[in-house]
């Protein structure tokens, strides 16, 4: 279940068509990812002098001005959450939220839940997403700098769920993805990283995660701000900067004491350098 909620009071901008498909109104798509509804709006009529960047995502896909004069189908409303989480001039961690909430699972199942829809397909029917609506849902995830191969096989996986008929071309793919990865480096957290370089300086104990963290911030390959979850309780939360990038890749992870996915952040062994003359300035 999605720990992100729609608030009751905009639930009515989204529709469950007859077909099983959502419809979401321009105002309901605007709420949803934390901008104004004039702004969606201009957005989708091209912009001004030339068209914007979301208007030609949008055209790109097949959809044409004025089309979403009645709503926004799932795959307009997956790409219009996707651009303000990813490409938009100025994104919202709003967008990027609801595009983590529903990635996992699809927006039609997203949405299906926020509505509190129970799906009662016929016998005979049932609703299967294309390849291009899996593509969709992963395409973002590449954009948050996850290990590539976590992606490719988080999405073989879900293809052969969806078409059981290339379930064994899926997992011979997924072989040949692990036999080419298998070699790479493994990142490190932060806690390991303290152990190799307190044993490379003859420390008797370990350098701290919480130091190690501080000395990423310090040198610019990271950021950091405090969220608060559901119950108020804050915490930490570090982000890869455009600098920390080559020294670093973002994992999937369970969170401890939860049955729950996160992103954390793991060190590449090229960074151990940076961090010990960090270290040595600061002496």
């Amino acid at each position: 279940m999605s720990d992100l909620m729609l608030p009751e009071e905009i639930r009515a901008e989204f529709t469950v068509n007859a077909d099983g498909s959502t419809t979401t109104s321009i105002r309901g798509a605007a709420r949803l990812i934390g901008v104004p509804h004039n702004s969606l709006l201009y957005q989708l009529n091209g912009g001004r002098k030339q068209p914007s960047k979301l208007y030609q995502k949008l055209t790109e896909h097949g959809f044409e001005p004025g089309q979403f004069s009645q709503g926004l189908s799932e795959i307009a409303l997956t790409l219009i959450i996707e651009h303000y989480s990813f490409d938009a001039r100025k994104c919202t961690s709003q967008a990027r939220q609801v595009y983590r909430a529903f990635a996992a699972v699809g927006i039609r199942a997203w949405l299906y839940e926020q509505l509190d829809y129970e799906e009662k397909p016929s016998p005979n029917t049932k609703i299967v997403p294309t390849i291009e609506e899996i593509d969709l849902v992963f395409a973002g995830l590449e954009k948050l700098n996850i290990a590539p191969q976590l992606i490719q096989s988080a999405k073989l996986t879900a293809i052969a769920k969806t078409f059981p008929h290339l379930g064994t071309a899926a997992e011979e793919s997924k072989q040949l993805l692990f036999a080419h990865n298998q070699v790479e480096e493994i990142p490190l957290s932060p806690t390991k990283l303290g152990k190799i370089i307190a044993e490379q300086l003859g420390l008797s104990k370990p350098i701290s995660a919480r130091r190690i963290n501080q000395i990423l911030i310090t040198v610019g390959f990271q950021d950091s701000e405090r969220v608060s979850n559901s119950k108020g309780k804050t915490k930490i939360q570090y982000k890869l900067t455009k600098l920390g990038e080559e020294y670093a890749r973002i994992q999937l992870d369970t969170a401890r004491g939860h049955n729950k996915t996160i992103y954390v952040i793991r060190w590449f062994k090229s960074v151990i350098p940076i961090i010990t003359e960090a270290m040595n300035n600061d002496q």
